[in-house]
């Protein structure tokens, strides 16, 4: 197996001039919103609110916070939600 011996250089990591873009936050939930869209699953807030209320309270205290961390959070805890919500709907269905 071939070591390596030297760490590799990352160019433009992080340099302002690497010609990045920096995003803004709003830019951000802007466009998890629109992921959210397209994956969202009806019933999916109703049954949250009622059946994950453990859930439900830590997104919204993600909601309140403004920093990419939080934002990252919500959005996996809110996809965690929904494959949940899939979970117990497959279940009711197959039980009928």
């Amino acid at each position: 197996m071939p070591a390596l011996l030297e760490a590799p250089k990352a160019q433009g990591c992080g340099s302002p001039d690497s010609g990045a873009t920096p995003v803004s936050l709003d830019d951000l939930v802007v466009a998890m919103g629109k992921r959210f869209q397209a994956e969202y699953i009806e019933g999916a807030i109703p049954y949250l609110r009622q059946s994950e209320p453990k859930l439900w309270a830590q997104l919204e205290a993600l909601d309140q916070e403004e920093s990419l961390e939080a934002l990252l959070a919500y959005e996996r805890l809110f996809f965690e939600g929904l494959r949940r919500y899939l979970c117990r709907l497959e279940a009711q269905r197959q039980a009928a």
